[in-house]
């Protein structure tokens, strides 16, 4: 199920980095959100084996007793039963289910929700850990614009080179920092990218370097303005407190909102409320 947090980054596809990066708490609440904390990869491939089966065990592990009393949800059994439909009701379209994936999505959705307060740094693993829960159609060197489109499953993700907006189905071959990454399916790791004339991994520019939205690349929570008279450098993201509009804005990833509010604060962390938008898929 694609994370719940609308504000929140997903993992995006792949970059081929040429040129740049490419919830009244019950004991039944606690019971079922231990029973998967505590749970190994084998006793949760055991409850993940169908779809449904995995929509339940993860609406069970987002509806915790904190969740449902700082949400002020119903109860613990309407939180699961919407949460479970809601899974259903938005798994990825054209994608078929990855029941080996489960377990791993569980863990992270059950750790992210150990409490009500819900780190940025959580949610990102939720994004991360879930993706592979769906994979796509696309074979090898099928056009694609989300890792969605692809089959995952296989090994293969959305290579997107850099300042174009599709890509290929590839299997990415990831290289470290200097190496040499002349093919399609090169990708560098860390805070480096494909130089697309010398085809090595070079480091991604930092704050106040200079940086090009079609060349230089920034590195990770930073962003690169419109050129200037005097060039454009590399300016960080939104830190705590600063306003946004989307995950986007914010280095964490995480711009929280107020219900029914277009704008509000990136954050590192959330302390969940009624009122918080966070809230509104648990009410």
């Amino acid at each position: 199920m694609p994370n719940s947090v609308a504000s929140l980054l997903r993992r995006g596809p792949a970059r081929q980095r040429q040129g740049a990066d490419r919830r009244i708490a019950t004991p039944l609440a606690a019971s079922a959100f231990l029973v998967i904390a505590c749970a190994g990869p084998e006793d949760l491939a055991a409850e993940t084996q169908t779809l449904s089966d995995y929509c339940n065990a993860r609406a069970k592990t987002e509806c915790t007793a904190q969740v449902v009393a700082s949400c002020k949800a119903k109860d613990q059994t309407t939180c699961v039963t919407t949460r479970a439909a809601a899974c259903m009701k938005n798994v990825p379209q054209g994608t078929t289910y990855v029941p080996s994936a489960a377990p791993a999505c569980l863990q992270a959705v059950a750790s992210a929700y150990a409490s009500s307060t819900l780190q940025a740094d959580g949610l990102g693993a939720i994004a991360t850990q879930c993706e592979p829960v769906f994979s796509g159609p696309g074979t090898a060197r099928t056009q694609c614009n989300v890792d969605y489109d692809c089959s995952m499953k296989d090994g293969l993700r959305c290579v997107i080179p850099f300042a174009e907006t599709s890509g290929k189905c590839l299997q990415p071959n990831y290289i470290d920092a200097g190496g040499p990454c002349p093919n399609e399916g090169d990708v560098c790791t860390g805070p480096y990218y494909c130089d697309p004339k010398s085809h090595v991994c070079t480091a991604e520019a930092a704050e106040g370097e200079s940086c090009s939205t079609d060349y230089t690349p920034c590195m990770t929570g930073y962003k690169c303005p419109g050129l200037g008279p005097f060039g454009a450098t590399c300016t960080p993201l939104g830190q705590p407190g600063d306003a946004c509009l989307t995950g986007t804005d914010c280095q964490s990833g995480l711009c929280d909102k107020a219900t029914g509010q277009s704008q509000g604060n990136c954050a590192d962390q959330v302390q969940l409320t009624a009122l918080d938008s966070l809230c509104a898929p648990y009410q």
